[in-house]
This record gives structure tokens, C-alpha cells and sequence, in this order.
């Protein structure tokens, strides 16, 4: 092969030699390792069409075939290597074919295809099986979640607001919670996909060839649902990539509030949780410490990737309509996001299927707490016919008469809470026994719930097998996908084979 100094590049017709440093900052070669097999792919499908609309001879389609065969092969082993004074990894594949092939035949291989639409493909691409990937892990997790609660069915906890007992609740409604977040990013996943699925090939430069390129057969033979209709949007649009990003940053935001949930659970100020010792981290000089250095560095890349979803959003909107070079520097801010959200779903997955929430701890801070007066100040409304206002002042005056005293809800009985409730109030009230029992107990408290969604156990069991039935649906719909794909898969193999063989 020429060296850098005496070979000129393949796209350089009308232009001399080009400057070494310039040709240094220009360069995406070093990046593109991500995209070889999308390229390689992408350029088989061109090159199929091109022969099968007669565009090009099938000799001269199976001589290209053979060869960007052969450098697939390489790169699927490891051994293909992106160097040499080329721009990016499209002169690279291009350049590489007309080396063995001459310009004659190897020259064909771009037919009709500008590297504008040839980028857009492997983004694409490339988004598409990270979109796959993340879809996968994210059901996973949604599973764990979902096993999690129904493990964690009975156990009590005290909810929070701002970080301040609230109300008493179930541990697994907290979870169903999180899975909620999960099954939203699944369906924020499924649409993406839909937009990321199609094929901008065969758009050209911008506007179109004169040549009879079949923009359906490609997009059949990658797999995609449809093409990208519109030639100038196709090689221009990106917004299913930032769409994507957005997915991404969205879904790590999700999993940093369950992330910095469990690591202040994990103190032992609140010892309500322990993860296990495969998943915690040592310090180097204290010998006691156990920190929850995973879930830390979560919190740590979610705020990375909201980065990268601001830092294409800014590269995007300073550009004008068609492609422009500043595009270039958008992809590796797409795959690092996408990469980094498919890690930490995995890890947060493992973290929570691994949890041993203390039962007992849960329990007895729940009891403790004062996170019962909402429930008796409605017992108040339903049963004394107190407006919300008067009841909202009569409890608030006894739970602040019991902080004083060092003294909480279970130290009373319902008898005891009763009298202090009636010298609070200046009158008699009509609250049931049994309803204060109630109240007092926190195991038995939920119960008293009636609305749609609350923390009741009535709720909460079918809120879980709700989303038993949608999680199922929902694993259908990705084994579809997943199997158009392979059947998209199977049509391009025999597409190519039936030249190959011939």
C-alpha cells in the first residue's frame, strides 16, 4: 500500500494533496471502529442492489462481495485495522476494495451512494442494536424489580417526602414504583425505535440520483421497516439520535433516584438495606468500611451522559439543513451514552436482585414515626365530621405535645390516644375503637386505604399482577422485533450468497 505521503486519496479528484495536520484533525478513523461492521454491512446491502437493479454486472458485484467479505471476516476477529492516511472509515473499506480490485471494478463499489446517506446508515445502525440491547437489559431489570416486589409484599416501610417520614406503606409499592419508571422507558424505547428503524440509502448526496437505486430492496435487507422518504431529511436529520440520547438520559436518571435511594439505605443511620459483599467496595485504610462505590459512580455517568445529551443537543443546533462536518463529532457522544446506559442497567439489575432488605429495621422505624397522623386526621373527617383544617390542627398539636415528651404513636394505646385527641379538640369525637387500633397498628394501617393505586395490600396485589400481564406483553413484543430481524438477517445472507455462488 502507498504511504501517506504518495497516496492520494481516492476522494480528492479535484483537490492536491492534502495537509498532514489537516488531515490529522479531520479524521474520524480512530472513532469509527464502532461502525466497521455497519459499514461493511451497509456496503454489501449497496452493492446487492446496485447488481440486482443492473446497475453493475454480477462479476463485478461478486468480485466487491468477495473482498468486503473478506475484510468482514478480519473485523469480526480483531484484525482488521483502521490506519492509514484516510478520513474515515468509508474511504478506508473503499480504498481497501479498489487496491485489490483496480478502479475499473472496485471503483463501483459507491455507485449512487454519497457518504452523507453511507453515515446516516451506520448511525442508524449501530443505534438500532445498542436500542436492542438496552430494550433487553431493561426488561431484565423490569422482571427483577417486579420479583422484588412480590418477595417484599408484606414488608412495611415508611415513605418519604423530602426526605421526611411520611405516610406507612409496603416496600414493594416502592419497587412497583421504580417499575413503573422501567416500563415507561420501555415504551420511550419502542417508539425510538420505530423513528431509528429506517433506511436513509439511496438518498445520495441530498437530493436524489439519476441512477435506478431501489431504496426498498436495502432497507429489506438491513432490516429496516421503511426508508426515510424525504432525500434531505434523511441525510440530514438526526433527531432520531438525540431522541435516543434523550432515552438514554431519561432512563439514567431513573436508576440514579433508585441508586441514591440505596445508598443512603445503606448507612447506618438508616441500615435498611445491605447490599452484598460482590457488590460493595473497601477502603484503603479504614478496615470496617463498606461503600457503595457502584451505585455512586452511577449517579457519577448519569450526569455524564445528560452531558452528552446537551452537548449534541448544542452541536445540532448550530447547523444548517443538509449534512454538515460538525455531524462527525456527534457519534461518539451517541455510542458512549448508549454504551454507558446498557452497563448500568446490567449492574443495577444484579445490585437490586441481590438486596437484603432488613424487615425487622424497616419495621420498627416505621412504628416509631409519627408517619400515621394523616390517617388519623382523616379518621377525624370520616368519622367526627371535622373539616380537613380542624383535623389537620388538632393532630398536629398532639404529635407536637408527643415530640416534647419523647413519646410516639405506639406508645399509646387507642383508649389513651382517644383522650388525648378529645383534650385536644375541647369536645368529644367519634373515632371506633377498632379504627384507632387500627391506626396504632402498623401492620394492619394500610389496610384502611380504599383509592385506586395506594399502599393497601388489596392494591399492591393487583397492581403486580397487572404488571405481570404487561411485562409478558411486552416480552412478545421484543421476541417480534428480534425475529424480524433475523428473518431480515436470513434474506441478506441468501441476497448474498446467490451471487457469491454463482
Amino acid at each position: 500500500m502507498a504511504s501517506n505521503s504518495d497516496r492520494k486519496s481516492i476522494y480528492r479528484s479535484r483537490l492536491g494533496e492534502i495537509d498532514k495536520e489537516a488531515l490529522d484533525y479531520l479524521s474520524s478513523l480512530n472513532e469509527d471502529y464502532e461502525i466497521l461492521l455497519e459499514d461493511l454491512e451497509g456496503t454489501e446491502a449497496h452493492v446487492i442492489m446496485l447488481c440486482k437493479q443492473n446497475i453493475i454486472s454480477k462479476e463485478d458485484a461478486k468480485l466487491i462481495l468477495k473482498e468486503l467479505e473478506e475484510l468482514k471476516k478480519k473485523a469480526v476477529k480483531g484484525e482488521l485495522e483502521l490506519e492509514g492516511g484516510f478520513e474515515d472509515v468509508h474511504e478506508f473499506i473503499e480504498s481497501k476494495v479498489i487496491e485489490k480490485l483496480g478502479l475499473e471494478v472496485g471503483g463501483k463499489l459507491h455507485t449512487g451512494r454519497s457518504r452523507n446517506d453511507q453515515i446516516a446508515l451506520d448511525i442508524r445502525l449501530r443505534t438500532r442494536k445498542y436500542l436492542i440491547e438496552i430494550w433487553e437489559e431493561a426488561l431484565k431489570l423490569a422482571e427483577v424489580l417486579l420479583a422484588k416486589a412480590e418477595e417484599e409484599q408484606d414488608t412495611i416501610i415508611a415513605h418519604y417526602t423530602h426526605l421526611q417520614q411520611a405516610q406507612i406503606g409496603y416496600l414493594s409499592q416502592y419497587l412497583l414504583a421504580h417499575l413503573d419508571h422501567i416500563i415507561r422507558d420501555i415504551e420511550r424505547i419502542k417508539a425510538c425505535y420505530q423513528r431509528v428503524n429506517r433506511s436513509p440509502l439511496g438518498a445520495c448526496a441530498i437530493a436524489g440520483s439519476t441512477l435506478p437505486l431501489d431504496r426498498e430492496l436495502v432497507a429489506r435487507l438491513l432490516g429496516f421497516d421503511g426508508v426515510i422518504e424525504n432525500s434531505i431529511d434523511a441525510v440530514s436529520s438526526r433527531d432520531f439520535a438525540l431522541e435516543a440520547l434523550s432515552i438514554a438520559a431519561i432512563m439514567m436518571t431513573n436508576l440514579s433516584r433508585i441508586a441514591e435511594d440505596l445508598i443512603i439505605w445503606s448507612t447506618s443511620e438508616f441500615d435498611y438495606v445491605e447490599l452484598p459483599d460482590s457488590l460493595a467496595s473497601p477502603s484503603s485504610i479504614m478496615p470496617h468500611k463498606k461503600n457503595p462505590c457502584i451505585l455512586e459512580l452511577l449517579r457519577a455517568r448519569t450526569a455524564k451522559i445528560i452531558g452528552l445529551l446537551t452537548a449534541s443537543l448544542t452541536l445540532m443546533k448550530g447547523i444548517p439543513t443538509g449534512y454538515d462536518r460538525d455531524l462527525q463529532e456527534g457519534k461518539p457522544l451517541i455510542w458512549e451514552a448508549l454504551r454507558e446506559t446498557r452497563r448500568s442497567i446490567k449492574i443495577i439489575s444484579k445490585t437490586v436482585s441481590q438486596l437484603k432488605f432488613k424487615k425487622d429495621r424497616l419495621k420498627e422505624m416505621a412504628a416509631k414515626s409519627y408517619a400515621s397522623a394523616l390517617e388519623l386526621a382523616e379518621a377525624l373527617i370520616k368519622y367526627s365530621g371535622l373539616s380537613l383544617r380542624e383535623s389537620h390542627k388538632i393532630v398536629g398539636s398532639l404529635v407536637r405535645r408527643l415530640h416534647q415528651s419523647g413519646t410516639s404513636f405506639r406508645d399509646l394505646s387507642s383508649q389513651e390516644l382517644s383522650k388525648e385527641l378529645e383534650k385536644i379538640a375541647g369536645r368529644s369525637l367519634r373515632i371506633p375503637q377498632s379504627v384507632l387500633e387500627q391506626i396504632l397498628d402498623v401492620e394492619r394501617l394500610p389496610q384502611l386505604r380504599v383509592t385506586l393505586g395506594s399502599s393497601s395490600p388489596t392494591e399492591i396485589k393487583k397492581q403486580i399482577e397487572k404488571r405481570k400481564r404487561l411485562l409478558k406483553e411486552f416480552g412478545e413484543e421484543f421476541k417480534k422485533i428480534v425475529k424480524n430481524l433475523s428473518d431480515s438477517r436470513k434474506y441478506f445472507e441468501e441476497s448474498l450468497a446467490s451471487i457469491l455462488r454463482d
